[in-house]
This record gives C-alpha cells, structure tokens and sequence, in this order.
C-alpha cells in the first residue's frame, strides 16, 4: 500500500481518510523507519506516536481540539479479542483533564469539554500484551463521534466523504453526557470534588487520573479548603464497547445485543426510570409468582444463581435486557433479607491475589473499581409466612466516606497479605468491609508471599453494613 500523500489538517474527511488508512497496519508498517525516529523511552503513548509521525502534526494547546483548524479531536483506544472473536475495550477512554478552578464557571455550550470534544476521531488498535505499541495492529474502521453541531458547515462534498465515517449517535446518548457534565460540574460547585466518583454519571466518567498512592499531589478546589485528587473526563468502557458493537455489523447480534440497542430509547423514560419501571411490575409478588409469570421454572434444588436469574429475565420481559445495565455502567446485585430486612449473608466482591494485591495501589485495584460503581440493588424478602417476595428495587452509590474505610481495610490487607496472609481484617475491624474465603472448596487456593498456599479470598461488604444501606434507602 502507498503512503497518503500531503494531509489537509482543516479537512475532517481528509484527516478521517488518512487513519482509515491505517486500519490492518501498525504504525510501524505504516511509518518507514520509525523506530530510528523515535525515542525509545517514548514508546508508551501510542496516541501521540500516531499523531506526530503518522499524521505528522503536533497538536496546538491542551484546551483545544488536537486539530484545531478542523475541530477536530484525535483519540486512539485499545481493544481486546474475547474468546468468542468479539472486540471490548481494554479500558476507559480518557478525554481531558478536569480543571476544577474554571469548570464552575462555565456551561455546557461554553465548557472546554465540549470545546475539545465536541468533534472526536476514534481509532481501535488491538492490544496485546507481548507486543510494544509499534507492533499493535489497528483494527475496525475509525469512528467519527459527534457531541455537538460543527461551527461551520462543510462542504457538500465534504459531507458525503463524512458519512462513511461518522456514528449516529442517538440524541439521548449526547444528553446523557451532557447531563453527566453538569452532574460532574454541580458536586465541584458544592466543594466536594474530593468526592467524585465514577458511580455519579452514566457515559461520562470522572476517572482518576493521578499518580496515585499517599503521596499523590492533591489539586485545589474553588469551594473547600479540601484539596481533591486529579480527575480527567473519559468515556466509560461499556460506553466504548457500544460504539465497538455498532460499528462491527458484520458479527451476530444477540437477543441481548439487539435489546440493548433499542430498549433505553422505547419511551420518554430516562433509562434509570425504564429499569425501575420494569420491577415495579412484580413489585410485592412471590418468587413463584414471578417465575410463573415468566415462564421461567425454578431449576434443581442448589443453583445459586436463581433471584439473579429471575430479576435478568424480568428485564429482558421490559424488553431492556441485562447487557443495558452494562452499557450504563451499572452493577446489579440481588440481595435476600429475612423478614426483619436484615441480609442472609454478606455482599461479595470478585477475589484478589495474594502475589498481586501486594504490587497494587487502591487506585488500580479491582475492589475501588467496583465501590466508584453505581449498583442497582433488588431485593427479596422472606415475609411472616417464610415467602420471598420482591420487596425493593433502588439505585445506590457508596458515600465518600464509606469508600474510604474500604479503602483503610485494602490498604490493611495488604500490609496483612504481606507479613502473615493467614491472618487478614474481619468484620469486627471495620463496620463497612471485610476479608474472607470466596472459593469453590477447601482446595481451591492460591499461593502467598510467604510461599505457602491459602483457601482463595475476596472483599465483603459487612452484613449490618448492607442492612443499613437497605434502611436507609
């Protein structure tokens, strides 16, 4: 294939032409001689190799779109095969910094967010681990994202070249992540930056973007004397992994898939609301009723997996589907309460390793992925005659504060996993979390820094903790 010839950084269908050139190639195929261009040292950041010596162009101010003459923003994502051949995000997809001196005085048409990203062209390179980022393949065709309306209209030829590219996205889609913005902006307003979370908005994340660990420089905010951890704006990875999803329409679609789509655009309804709404219908019903009414026949005695399977069903007959929640970066939980309310057993999290929690930080690990999470909780209650019962349905976010005695209990499981693995924090020691085994028997084990081999263990949300979640909700 011949090199593209002099790019016009002011056409977007110029510039979006010469990164569908790329698709198939890495940019070592496609750049001759680059690995004497470049400093070794910087290999790390595909996005700006490809931008400096693919696109030949340096890009203006941080504040501004990376082609500024077109308005148009570069961004270059990783992707990972699944076993079946399916794409997913390997991550979020990291936009721009939030500054929280100047986001309080800004709106959403005036905001440097929607300045930098209202136009953005997204490239998918397929990561694999054994490979630098010279030697990683581009694949799928680029995705031109559209927030907002350009400034100027193109040429008519220009948009005919444009559509090849562009994603319809969804007028819904593009208020959720303005409304994600101003949820973002409001709690900087209310001084509690510190507080963000990822569990706060639905596309648009407020990712942490530090170097993480107690030493990590805090920044100021305008409205507390609390200073709060670096955040920048991403796009969260079931969000990327829609756009992936729409753009390989060659692969089969499942039911799901096809649901997933449609569902959260049927009504007028918010998403959040078309969810609950769905619930609201087997509100109070028996379990047996609900099943019965699904069609749905309760399996052999000992499979775990039933009131998940349930409330999975019940969403798929609100034609949502549970692969929405995904998209919404929603995490269920489907919890059983006595007639008292109070839980049959404590919230788990997925397990940890002994020889890997010890080289984490907080900020990378599983457990604070999962509390930043927005959880939709459902809930069944064994009434006076010891019947189940759907009793609740409601979304929750962990407080700020509750977030960070689970983060005191990590930090002290680690310390614990690497002096004495045997003895870890229990839920005496903290009244929100908790350690304890999480594994099929008593043989199923993992090895530890003191080279012994320990019953597999994971993070618990305290019973009496989730009991007061479900009181005050």
């Amino acid at each position: 294939m011949s090199e593209p010839s002099s790019l016009d950084k002011a056409s977007v269908a110029a510039i979006c032409e010469r990164a569908q050139a790329l698709v198939g190639r890495t940019v070592a195929e496609a750049v001759p001689g680059l690995e004497s261009k470049i400093n070794k040292r910087n290999k790390g950041d595909l996005g700006m190799i490809v931008e400096r010596y693919y696109f030949e162009h340096d890009p203006p101010d941080i504040n501004e779109p990376d082609f500024d003459e077109a308005g148009l923003e570069l961004k270059v994502t990783g992707v990972i095969a699944k076993r079946d051949g399916n794409l997913r995000a390997k991550e979020r997809l990291v936009l721009t910094m939030i500054n929280y001196e100047t986001i309080v005085d800004e709106t959403w048409e005036t905001s440097k967010f929607l300045n930098k990203c209202k136009l953005m062209l997204i490239l998918f390179y397929e990561y694999d681990k054994a490979k630098d980022n010279l030697s990683r393949r581009f694949v799928l065709e680029p995705v031109l994202h559209r927030l907002a309306k350009p400034m100027m209209r193109p040429e008519e030829d220009e948009l005919k070249r444009l559509k090849a590219f562009e994603i319809e996205i969804p007028a819904e889609d593009a208020n959720t992540i303005r409304r994600d913005w101003e949820t973002i902006q409001a709690k900087v307003k209310q001084g509690l930056a510190h507080e963000l979370s990822e569990g706060d908005t639905t596309f648009l994340g407020a990712c942490r973007k530090g170097s993480g660990g107690l030493d990590e420089p805090l920044r100021k905010q305008p409205f507390s004397k609390q200073r709060a951890k670096a955040r920048a704006f991403s796009l969260k990875p079931a969000y990327v992994n829609r756009l992936i999803r729409d753009i390989s329409r060659d692969s089969e679609e499942s039911t799901d898939d096809l649901l997933v789509r449609a569902a959260p655009y049927l009504t007028t309804q918010t998403f959040e609301e078309s969810v609950l709404h769905c619930f609201s219908q087997f509100a109070g019903l028996t379990l047996g009723e609900i099943a019965k009414n699904l069609g749905y026949h309760r399996p052999p005695t000992g499979y775990k997996g039933f009131h998940r399977e349930v409330a999975r069903r019940i969403l798929l007959e609100g034609a949502v589907g549970i692969s929405a929640l995904d998209i919404e970066d929603i995490e269920m939980k489907t919890i059983r309460v006595d007639k008292e309310w109070k839980p049959n057993e404590a919230m788990s999290f997925p397990n940890f390793r002994y020889l890997e929690i010890v080289n984490e930080r907080w900020e990378d690990s599983k457990f604070c992925e999962k509390l930043e999470k927005r959880f939709l909780f459902v809930v069944f209650r064994t009434d006076e005659q010891r019947v189940e019962r759907l009793a609740k349905v409601f979304y929750w976010n962990m407080p700020y504060r509750d977030r960070q005695e689970a983060r005191r209990v990590w930090l002290r499981t680690k310390k614990c996993v690497v002096k004495d693995a045997r003895f870890l924090p229990t839920s005496s020691d903290s009244h929100v979390a908790h350690v304890r085994p999480k594994a099929r028997n008593s043989r199923d084990r993992e090895l530890t820094p003191q080279g012994t081999k320990l019953v597999k263990k994971c993070f618990w949300l305290n019973r009496d903790y989730v009991a007061s979640v479900l009181k005050d909700a």
